[in-house]
This record gives structure tokens, sequence and C-alpha cells, in this order.
């Protein structure tokens, strides 16, 4: 059995405690931010909406214990995510008028899931208790399929999703549907 009594070593596990949580939520949003995310966004984008995300504070997601707190969570943390992209965006054709509910949500959405449910950022409970109220990102394959089963949409592609109201009219949509079948 090897002793490791390294002053230095000690040292520099501490460093790497302290750093950890801030580790995990770059790891998480440079993960998120893939080529099919950022792709829309005008270059340069990319680093700005990093900075954004490991600015939302996910330490606040441990105390969250209803659905509403979650939305409230949610929604203050959207505001800044959307203000990053439509500064690095003025005139980006390709994400408005939805650049806030549609792809500024899209990527919280995957930011958020992200963190929750594979980053290891939450104890267990946490997890199970936040998992139900994450939203669903709302990309071109999630409206596709609504729209091949029929479902009318006040929308068809991302940009268009202009309004809380028709972001939460799938995320109600999505849950409805979900809850009758337990997934």
């Amino acid at each position: 059995m090897v002793v490791c009594d390294s002053i230095d070593l000690q040292k520099e596990f501490d460093r790497i405690k302290l750093r950890h949580p801030n580790s995990s939520r770059a790891r998480s949003a440079r993960a998120v931010l893939g080529p099919s995310v950022i792709r829309v966004f005008a270059a340069g984008t990319r680093p700005f909406l990093i900075d954004s995300l490991q600015r939302v504070r996910v330490e606040e997601l441990s105390s969250i214990r209803t659905g509403a707190e979650f939305h409230r969570f949610f929604e203050s943390e959207l505001n800044q995510v959307a203000r990053t992209i439509k500064r690095c965006n003025p005139d980006n054709s390709r994400i408005f008028p939805g650049y806030k509910w549609g792809h500024a949500t899209k990527v919280l959405c995957l930011f958020l899931r992200d963190v929750v449910s594979y980053s290891r950022y939450l104890a267990d409970a946490e997890t199970k208790r936040l998992t139900p109220w994450l939203y669903t990102p709302i990309d071109g394959i999630i409206i596709r399929k609504l729209l091949e089963l029929k479902i009318s949409l006040p929308f068809k592609k991302i940009k268009e999703i202009d309004s809380a109201r028709k972001f939460y009219f799938v995320q109600t949509l999505l849950e409805d549907a979900g809850s009758r079948t337990g997934v």
C-alpha cells in the first residue's frame, strides 16, 4: 500500500475541488453548443454563449422544491441567455423573431438537462426531484415529429417560436402525453 504524504499533492487536490463546480458547468456549456446547435448563430457567438451558460445560477437548483419555482428560475436564466444571443446576432434573420423563446430556450434546456442529468453536479435525490420539471429542447426534429403526428403547431421552425405561449404550448402538450404513458 502506497501512502502519499505530499503536501503539494494535497494542495493540488484542494485546488481541483474548489474549481470542480465551475469546470463541470464549463464542460456542460461546451458540450451542448456543438455544431448542430451553434450553426444558426453568427460567427463568434459560441464563446459568449459559453460564458453566459457558465453564469447560469445552477447552484440554486438544489433549493428548488416545486415546478413553479423551477419555472421562475428557468425564465430568469433565460433572459440572460437571450440577451447574449441577441447582442451577438443583431441582424441574423435565421434566428429572429424567435431568438428568445425558440433558440435561447433550446440552448438553456440542453444545458440544464446536461447539468441535472449527466454532469453529477447535483446529488442523486436532487436530480430525481428536478428531472420531471426540465423542459424539452424544441428543435427541428421535435417539430417535424409533431407535424408528422398531425399536431397543429403555431409554428413550423424554431425561429417562429416567438412567444412564451408557443413555447409552453409544446411543453404542456409533451408533458400531458408523456405523463399518460409514464415517460
